[in-house]
């Protein structure tokens, strides 16, 4: 605060913060919205350092090496203490490119743009790799550091040109934040996750707040109640009824956001609330810097090492998490914050922030000039990984667009199949369908077929198919499957290949035929490829096995096919079905690595060298592109009425 005051309430409403996200991160189904913890944290963070930088701007004392210096001594040591744990530990654990990207990530975090880095690596922050990245949290840090840089530049350009009009200025700009987050949010979704402008207006509400409390503000008993009640059922509600699928942050966000600056607000005077101002929500507070960094490594190793997070282990975690994190406020935080304040700013800097940053620098580049550290596990290990890291998105970049460039005009150099001047048809359909063009590429060419790609995120070629989609994604596939159908009815094109993670449930028979149907009166040879086996662990599991000398089984046996295949079959004889389990699953069972080639990308999704493979092992048993009988039958093309296949 302005007078210096300090609040037990904000180190209470702290602890519900780490306390939720620690809770979700342990298991979604414990708090399905508890990542809001960190919407909470950045209220707080917003309120406290406004708070702060006004205050000395309305005295004419703010300085800007004192503000970062301030920031250092509160944000660096903690980290820095952390990241050389984690790096430390991962150097025994990690594999190769994990280890890489495990230093590289601590590099980024101190400086601030671990969001950057995290979004651009892993993508979506639930994704299931995405859970056993060891500074995965610190994405959060990026933020309030890049906000840190922006913010208080803005308070005293804003203060010294307006300073009747700062508090209607900052509500204008909220609102106008909001409305960019949302919208930005339903354009580029996981983008909007990671990064500054679409957080912004969270940290920017807590310094609207800490503006409008720097006069005193006579709150009565009865609205102090009424906020609290207010901001009790905002968290509450974000927590329970807001889970990884929904849209977020946009309007979303602004829930809990909303319900931080109520209680904040109602603990304004001296009427605290009981429950965030008592002893073990005060001390949770107190250290819930340091739980936030320490949790989330220890849960990462965990996972990164298939330890089931039951609930004997999911104690000792959080007395660990509890313990570590007690050991580094008593002894890291407190100290530093102390000894840091006697200090010149150019000694903060360079022994605080500038040497951990070169230490951390010198251990990425020996990361990656060494290939992470190869030389600690076989040769295999760094065979198999190279197989992982090539991307069928990235190797036909521009082809295949993510969901918010879903305007993205057909371009006839994406080419599959045969090198030649015409066009003979299409391929469409979802990020499935895009693992499976070195498949189509290699199966294409003995029939002298050029097909243009055409694929998208999240969004197969099902007219009408919305399910498991957040509302955003559907309204942008609906409006790319509409150009493709169009594209495919004013074309006639000679081939059509469909490819998707086809629906498991039988209901979507209607919304499939139909969507099938409308492809074969409009075109000549359709070509369906039928959904890939699941796999859990399908990329890492070889991987890990090799590394750490176990026996454990990565294959599963082979899911049924959902019944309205049969279906379609029957009433569309003419339609070629591929099915990539043949090579995938023999016998009946589903292994993630076939005569050495690692197959997979991640649980789901092939690497590149695995749908090549697929596609010349079914081209050396005598498949192509195009059905024919007489092969059909020797071969045994397709048993949709028998064989079970996902």
């Amino acid at each position: 605060m302005n007078q210096g005051k300090y609040r037990s309430d904000i180190d209470g409403l702290r602890a519900v913060a780490v306390i939720a996200v620690l809770l979700h991160h342990l298991n979604t189904r414990l708090l399905p919205g508890g990542f809001v913890g960190v919407d909470i944290f950045f209220v707080i963070s917003g309120f406290l350092i406004t708070s702060q930088v006004f205050s000395e701007v309305k005295r004419n004392a703010f300085s800007l090496k004192g503000f970062y210096q301030r920031r250092i001594n509160r944000i660096v040591p903690a980290l820095v203490t952390v990241l050389l744990a984690t790096v430390v530990v991962g150097a025994f654990i990690l594999s190769p490119v994990d280890l890489i990207r495990l230093n590289v990530s601590a590099l980024f975090s101190l400086l601030g743009v671990s969001n950057v880095y995290i979004w651009i690596k892993y993508g979506n922050y639930f994704a299931a790799d995405a859970s056993e990245a060891p500074l995965l949290h610190t994405w959060s840090l990026g933020i309030e550091e890049q906000f840190y840089v922006i913010w208080p530049l803005f308070i005293v350009l804003l203060y010294r040109l307006a300073p009747r009009y700062v508090l209607p200025v900052l509500a204008i700009g909220v609102v106008a934040a909001v409305g960019v987050s949302e919208y930005a949010t339903g354009v580029f979704a996981t983008a909007a996750y990671y990064l500054l402008p679409t957080r912004f207006f969270e940290l920017m509400l807590g310094g609207l707040l800490g503006i409008y409390l720097h006069q005193p503000r006579v709150i009565g008993k009865l609205a102090a109640h009424g906020f609290a009640l207010a901001g009790y059922l905002l968290i509450g509600f974000s927590l329970f009824a807001l889970n990884p699928y929904s849209t977020f942050p946009g309007l979303n966000a602004l829930i809990p956001c909303l319900g931080a600056a109520s209680l904040i607000l109602a603990g304004s005077g001296d009427r605290h609330s009981r429950l965030l101002t008592s002893r073990p929500m005060v001390f949770v507070g107190l250290i819930s810097y340091s739980l936030y960094l320490w949790h989330w490594p220890l849960i990462a190793y965990l996972n990164y090492l298939a330890i089931p997070i039951d609930l004997p282990v999911a104690t000792l975690l959080i007395a660990a998490s509890v313990l570590l994190s007690w050991l580094s406020w008593r002894y890291v935080e407190v100290p530093f914050r102390r000894s840091g304040a006697t200090w010149h700013f150019s000694r903060v800097f360079t022994r605080r922030f500038a040497l951990p940053a070169l230490g951390l620098a010198a251990i990425a580049a020996l990361s990656l000039h060494f290939n992470g550290f190869s030389q600690r596990f076989s040769p295999g290990v760094s065979a198999l990984e190279a197989m992982t890291l090539s991307k069928p998105s990235e190797v036909r970049s521009g082809c295949h667009v993510p969901n918010a460039l879903y305007g993205t005009a057909p371009n006839e150099n994406c080419r599959l199949g045969a090198k030649k001047e015409g066009l003979d048809g299409i391929m469409i359909g979802d990020s499935f369908a895009n693992h499976f063009t070195g498949m189509v590429d290699i199966l294409a060419k003995p029939n002298n077929i050029a097909l243009m790609d055409y694929t998208m995120d999240s969004c197969p070629p099902i007219i009408g198919y919305t399910a498991e989609m957040p509302p955003v994604y559907a309204e942008h596939c609906a409006k790319r499957n509409e150009r493709v159908f169009n594209l495919i009815e004013q074309n006639k094109y000679r081939y059509v290949v469909l490819a998707a993670i086809w629906p498991k449930d039988d209901r979507a028979r209607d919304i499939v035929e139909a969507s099938i149907q409308r492809v074969v009166e409009n075109s000549g040879q359709v070509i369906v490829i039928l959904s890939n086996q699941h796999i859990e662990k399908a990329a890492s599991c070889p991987i890990r096995r090799l590394m750490f000398g176990t026996e454990r089984d990565c294959s599963v046996s082979q899911s049924a096919l959902p019944p309205y295949w049969a279906h379609v079959r029957t009433r569309f004889p003419q339609v070629r079905f591929i099915d990539p389990n043949q090579v995938i699953c023999p016998a009946g069972v589903c292994s993630p690595i076939i005569q050495g080639q690692l197959l997979y990308l991640d649980d789901s999704h092939l690497n590149e060298v695995g749908s090549r493979f697929i596609g010349s092992t079914l081209l050396n048993r005598g498949f192509t592109l195009l059905h024919d009988p007489a092969q059909s039958a020797r071969t045994a093309d397709i048993r949709l009425d028998s064989s079970p296949m996902n």
